[in-house]
């Protein structure tokens, strides 16, 4: 087996094991909302992934480990100066850092595309991944019943 986490932009071919992946970790946490994750075919998803990799504005990263995604993080674009931040990362894997190094991976990315801030919302309850996104210079924003939406520049 191996013991080597690799952090790696998305490629067509990823699209199986990342549907396999976003329906694991869909159901291994409340803070997961994939709701229509059963309806994408993988070839849908690789095709998703091929118009995201030549995109300027949306990037994902995953975090492979002994050949199985384990993570991913995604930058979607809002507007044409913000992108949308989310990452995942599978239970078994919590607490091994593999959410700071996406995190990393994403903004390190953001600063050489010609995205100027970064967004994010994140449920109140959830103080581990609000930790994680102050670590990287996310601030709140706005505060609204549930959640909290966090902003920092790329």
């Amino acid at each position: 087996m191996s013991d080597q986490l690799i952090i790696r932009e998305t490629v067509p071919s990823d699209a199986k094991l990342l549907l396999e992946f976003l329906k694991r970790a869909g159901k291994q946490s409340d803070f997961i909302e994939y709701e229509d994750i059963e309806n994408v075919s993988v070839s849908d998803e690789a095709d998703s992934l091929s118009v995201i990799s030549e995109s300027d504005f949306d990037e994902i990263f995953v975090a492979v480990f002994d050949g199985s995604i384990v993570g991913f993080c995604r930058l979607e674009k809002v507007s044409e100066v913000e992108s949308e931040y989310g990452v995942v990362v599978e239970k078994d894997f919590w607490n091994n850092n593999i959410a700071s190094y996406l995190t990393e991976e994403a903004i390190d990315w953001a600063r050489h595309s010609p995205i100027e801030k970064i967004s994010l919302e994140v449920y109140k309850n959830n103080p581990v991944a609000i930790h994680l996104y102050e670590k990287f210079g996310f601030t709140t924003e706005l505060e609204k019943d549930k959640t909290l939406i966090m902003k920092r520049m790329a």
